[in-house]
This record gives C-alpha cells, sequence and structure tokens, in this order.
C-alpha cells in the first residue's frame, strides 16, 4: 500500500493509492466530530452496580479530593485537602470503639450458696484461718487415730476477778489444785494476796500431762504484782520456785504550769496535764476562789500531781500535791496537800476541813433565795434556792456525805436528785443533764452525783441547789459552806519544809525520756511469736 517518498513523482501504477498523510486534528477530533459511542444495556444487576462503580470512580478521580499536601501550600486546591483530612480524622474519631469491658453472660448462675461452696474449695480460707468453716470430705486414704495428739504445751491468760481467791483462778485455768495451793502460799510470801489489784492478767504456760486423765502441769508464771514488782513462777530441775522481779520506778512528780488562757481545763490539758490531776486542781482551786470571775486569762495555773513511771512503759498518776494560781509572777493562792488524812491547807498553814459544805459546782451565784419574777412562767413567785452559774456538762459534787433519797425525774425540777445529811439537813440539786447517782446510794463529799443541764423549766445550762432543815426549805447562804483548820508547832514546820521541796520540782521533768532498765532488755521477738495469741479464760 506505501511506497517510499522518493517514488512520489513517478507515475503511478493501477492499483497502488497515494501514501497516508496523518495530522494531529486526524488524531485528536474534537467532541462534535467524535462518533456517539453506543451505550449497552446492562443485562444483570451485577453488571448495573459494575457499570456505577465505575462511573463514580471516574468522577471522583476527577474531583481530586485527595491531592499531595506537600506541594502548592496554601492554595485552593492544598486547602481542599486539607478539608478532606479534618472530615476523615472526625469520622475515625466518632467511629473509635473505646476501651470499656465487654460485658459477658456467665456460663451459669453464681448466687450466695455457690459461690461459698467455691471459696471453701480455694486457698484463701487457709489464709483467713478457716472461717469458712469447710471441710473436705474423707477418701479411702485417710485413716483414723486410735487418739488425737494434745499439744505439748497450753499457754492461757487468766484474770483475777473481783473478791475471786488466787488458787481458784488458777484451779479455773486447769491447774491442779496441789499446785494451785503450792503457787498461792509462793505469792502470798512475796506480796500480800488482797493487795492485787482485781483485773490483773495472769499469763501462764501448761507442759505436757503425764497421764490421759491427769491435770496439766505448770511450766511458767507471770503477772504484775505491784507497778514496781513482777513475779514470776518457773520450773526448773522438776520443782517449782518463785522469781521476784523488781521494776525500776521514776518517781518524779509532774508538775505544769501554763497560761490560763481561754480556758483553763483545756490549757492544762493542751500542756500535758492528766485528766484526773484537771479535775482535782479545779475542785480544790475552786473551795477558795471562783474559777469564772476570780481566774483572768492572763494568770498561770500551778500544778504539781503524785506521778510514777516504770522502766516498762505503764505510769500511774496519783493524787493532787500542789496547786496555786500565779498572778504578775506573784502566788495569789497556794494550796497543798498534807497530812495522812490528805487535806489542803494554804501557804499559811490555814487549810480546808474536810467535814464542812463545799460548793456544789465552781461557778458564780446568779440568782439568789427570795422572790423574784420567774423568768418562763412570767409571774413574781418564791425561788427557793441558789441558782449557780456552769457550762453544759460540768460535774456536780455531794456538798457533805449522805444517802440519796430522790434520784430521778422531779416535775419543773427535771433531772432532780435530793440527798439526806446528818443533822436533821437534806439539799437538792435541780435541771441536771444526767444523774450518776441512785436512789439510796450513800455518797461521800465532793463525789459526783450528776452533770449540770437545763432539764425541766430552765432557760439555760445552771444549777439550782437547794437546803432542808427538818423538811422546810431554808436560805443555803445562811450555811457556811466551808470551815478552816489551822496548823502549828512541828507539824507547820513540816508543812513549810514539804512545801519548799514540792517548789524544786521543774516543770515537765517527768515526761523526759525515761532511760530504759538494762535488767529488762528482752531478746528479738519472732514474727510469728509475736502474733500468736493466748487463749483467755475467766
Amino acid at each position: 500500500m506505501f511506497t517510499e517518498r522518493g517514488s512520489e513523482g513517478q507515475g503511478s501504477t493501477p492499483g497502488d493509492y497515494p501514501p497516508a498523510d496523518l495530522s494531529l486534528a486526524h488524531m485528536a477530533a474534537d467532541g462534535a466530530s467524535r462518533p456517539k459511542r453506543l451505550k449497552r444495556k446492562a443485562s444483570t444487576l451485577g453488571e448495573t452496580y459494575g457499570d456505577w462503580r465505575t462511573a463514580l470512580s471516574a468522577r471522583l478521580s476527577r474531583a481530586d479530593l485527595a491531592p499531595d499536601l506537600g506541594s502548592d501550600i496554601g492554595s485552593r486546591r492544598w486547602l481542599r485537602g486539607v478539608a478532606t483530612l479534618v472530615g476523615l480524622s472526625a469520622i475515625a474519631i466518632a467511629a473509635f470503639p473505646g476501651f470499656s469491658a465487654v460485658e459477658a453472660a456467665p456460663a451459669m448462675r453464681i448466687d450466695d450458696r455457690v459461690r461459698d461452696e467455691f471459696r471453701s474449695q480455694m486457698i484463701q480460707p487457709l489464709a483467713l484461718g478457716a472461717d469458712s468453716g469447710r471441710r473436705m470430705g474423707a477418701t479411702l486414704a485417710v485413716q483414723p487415730l486410735a487418739s488425737a495428739p494434745e499439744r505439748p504445751s497450753l499457754d492461757l491468760v487468766a484474770t483475777l476477778a473481783q473478791g475471786d481467791g488466787f488458787d481458784r483462778m488458777l484451779l479455773r485455768a486447769g491447774v491442779s489444785r496441789e499446785e494451785a495451793q503450792l503457787i498461792a502460799e509462793m505469792v502470798g510470801e512475796a506480796v500480800d494476796l488482797e493487795s492485787i489489784t482485781p483485773g490483773t492478767p495472769v499469763d501462764i504456760t501448761l507442759g505436757r500431762r503425764i497421764a490421759p486423765d491427769a491435770p496439766r502441769p505448770v511450766d511458767a508464771l507471770s503477772f504484775r504484782a505491784r507497778f514496781d514488782l513482777e513475779l514470776a513462777v518457773e520450773r526448773r530441775g522438776g520443782k517449782l520456785t518463785l522469781d521476784p522481779r523488781p521494776i525500776m520506778v521514776d518517781t518524779t512528780p509532774l508538775r505544769i504550769r501554763a497560761r490560763v488562757g481561754d480556758s483553763l481545763y483545756r490549757s492544762a490539758r493542751a500542756a500535758g496535764a492528766p485528766p484526773s490531776a484537771v479535775q482535782q486542781f479545779l475542785r480544790t482551786i475552786g473551795q477558795d476562789m471562783n474559777v469564772n470571775s476570780d481566774i483572768g486569762a492572763n494568770d498561770e495555773f500551778d500544778l504539781i500531781v503524785d506521778y510514777r513511771r516504770a522502766a516498762t512503759g505503764e505510769v500511774e498518776v496519783g493524787d493532787l500535791l500542789y496547786a496555786a494560781i500565779i498572778r504578775d509572777d506573784r502566788p495569789k493562792k497556794q494550796l497543798m496537800r498534807f497530812g495522812r488524812e490528805g487535806k489542803f491547807y494554804d501557804a499559811s498553814g490555814e487549810g480546808v476541813q474536810q467535814d464542812g459544805l463545799i460548793a456544789p459546782v465552781p461557778g458564780a451565784i446568779s440568782s439568789r433565795y427570795g422572790m423574784r419574777r420567774h423568768p418562763i412562767l412570767g409571774y413574781r413567785r418564791m425561788h427557793s434556792g441558789l441558782d449557780f452559774r456552769a457550762r453544759h456538762g460540768t460535774p456536780i459534787y455531794a456538798v457533805t456525805d449522805g444517802t440519796v433519797n430522790f434520784a430521778g425525774r422531779n416535775g419543773g425540777y427535771g433531772n432532780f436528785v435530793r440527798i439526806r445529811h446528818g443533822g436533821n439537813l437534806s439539799t437538792g440539786y435541780a435541771h441536771m443533764s444526767r444523774i450518776a447517782v441512785r436512789n439510796g446510794e450513800s455518797v461521800r463529799r465532793g463525789q459526783v452525783i450528776g452533770y449540770v443541764g437545763s432539764t425541766g423549766l430552765s432557760t439555760g445550762p445552771h444549777l439550782h441547789y437547794e437546803m432542808y432543815r427538818g423538811g422546810q426549805k431554808i436560805d443555803p447562804a445562811s450555811v457556811r459552806f466551808v470551815t478552816r483548820a489551822q496548823l502549828s508547832g512541828q507539824e507547820l514546820v513540816n508543812f513549810r519544809e514539804q512545801l519548799v521541796r514540792l517548789q524544786l520540782v521543774e516543770p515537765g521533768a517527768a515526761l523526759s525520756e525515761l532511760a530504759p532498765d538494762p535488767s529488762r532488755v528482752e531478746e528479738p521477738v519472732r514474727e510469728i511469736d509475736r502474733i500468736e495469741n493466748r487463749q483467755k479464760v475467766g
């Protein structure tokens, strides 16, 4: 069909055609001249979906939704790509599944009974002391014992009860009668058995039985006989021997001195004074001074208490020995306990006799005996007693010895206590928040019989105090609360010497660290022995 270009000028022979000369216009004709493609009709649903997918892919490829973000930064094409990235990221975050636990139903229903059954088969009950109470069933490999073996020793803690005998306590613990009597006699030679405080625990170690029906012998026994003495009984060479073990005790009195501040009680407790010592201090000072009005916030209190510390760490707080109120570095009031009866005297040797009447509460008198307008009822009526101002819960003391002949609720008096004394006198205490005695009980001078409250016809916490002579109400202010005694001669000399010795005690010296007793250095205790629990017997 084609001939070489060099032969164009030559004549053509029959059957030959001129050479093809194609241009770009022939190869890329416009759409107008392009012949229309005949659309083929899809015969199946799959073919229809394939055609639709192909057409959609072509459209998306021409849309250019995901251009290269590394080129043409800032152009419309680049911004369109950023929008596509943000949209796809938002869709991915919204469809994030999260980390919540996948719930699944158990294979079977497990109730409390089934759970306990499973728990009894685990090792956990062993760690908890087998508290489930379950036991594994015995198999054929288990052989019964002819007799259960006993423990080689048994540790017990026996407690000496009120009115109990030392030998009877040992008998209840399983000690034989012969050994119980022997140990009681040995202990009685060292201390008086009646002086042992009820409630004292006694550590007992019982050894192996000689025969199956015989009681266990005592291998060791120890207890705190006194604050400064521990007694131990040990079996040595087949015989019981008593081993007294003295305890080193520091008897330095405890002296606390500090500023009164807003509350003398709270200030004393914050300074380290024991609660019983503070109560004794307030009761003693309150006999000669009005605690609420005569003592200022800038005053200082000074108290000395009988105080004993053992090398084993125990502390024993005794009676108040000295009480003083200091103002401008000078004692305004000084009281010291002196004599066998334990009475308090001031620095001059003048004391308060214990057979007189004391104030029922350490507070000021707010209303006296006589006619007045009742604060609740609103009309004038006889006020047949003294009202003492005091805070709610303040202890109320019996003014002298007597017998309670009424204790309970009494109309407008609220919680009320009446005490019958000698000399045809009686006293009444009203509006208590709580009663601390019972009807028929004998009370001593200064004993707490109740606490200040506002029960009955009362506008606030206070004590209404009445006095009766022959059953008739009289003015309590007509009877002196206290009488005084005066020391003289050698007693006054001894009193002043004791006062000087107490003044030499340094404040807080009894609170310093106590050196350990070298004779009581103990060996390190194994952890398994530290958690051992002794069996307690009554």
